[in-house]
This record gives structure tokens, C-alpha cells and sequence, in this order.
């Protein structure tokens, strides 16, 4: 219900009755990239939490994408629409690598 309106948006309009315009995962990751983060990537253990939530409370038009060979992001779907990407970055430091994050 959280993001119905969005959602609902985004699938259903075009023109001027679409008030939603996300940026495609490309332009995100190069912004990214370019402003000294770097991609962590999605993990095997988050894509089949993923799929499992997925298969758990979803109908089957939605569909999960993930994002690059390297699994840089996942994409959520509806019937082929992407919706929402979530990637996980870190920053880079002055000395070119990254910075120490505690992993869960």
C-alpha cells in the first residue's frame, strides 16, 4: 500500500499524467561511479530471499531482473516495467580503495 500510487503511476501513465521519472540503473550506477562510490553488488543470499518474498506475496506478474553481469543491482518488475532497483555501494577513499565496512 506504501507504494501503490507510485507504482500505480508509473505502470498506468504516460505523457503528462505520469508525475513519476526514476532514473534507469545505468545513469544511477554511472552517478555513482563517478561521484567516488563503488558497487558492492547483490548477493546469491539476497536474490533468493528476493525470489522467496516474491513468491510470497506477489502475483505472478511481478518478476525480479537482476542487474548486470557482476549482479551490480536488482530489479523489481511488473510485467517487464521496472519499478525499483536497490545495489548496495561503499565509498572509496583518497587512497583508492574502499573503506572498511563491517559486513552483517
Amino acid at each position: 500500500m506504501m507504494f501503490a500510487k507510485e507504482i500505480r503511476n508509473i505502470v498506468a501513465f504516460e505523457g503528462s499524467d505520469r508525475f513519476e521519472r526514476h532514473e534507469s540503473f545505468a545513469e544511477w550506477r554511472k552517478l555513482m561511479v563517478n561521484n567516488g562510490f563503488r558497487n558492492m553488488g547483490i548477493g546469491d543470499r539476497e536474490m533468493l530471499q528476493s525470489r522467496m518474498l516474491l513468491k510470497m506475496y506477489s502475483c505472478e506478474k511481478y518478476s525480479l531482473v537482476k542487474q548486470g553481469e557482476d549482479g551490480a543491482g536488482l530489479t523489481l518488475c511488473w510485467q517487464e516495467q521496472p519499478l525499483y532497483t536497490v545495489s548496495a555501494w561503499t565509498p572509496i577513499d583518497v587512497a583508492g580503495s574502499s573503506s572498511s565496512v563491517s559486513q552483517p
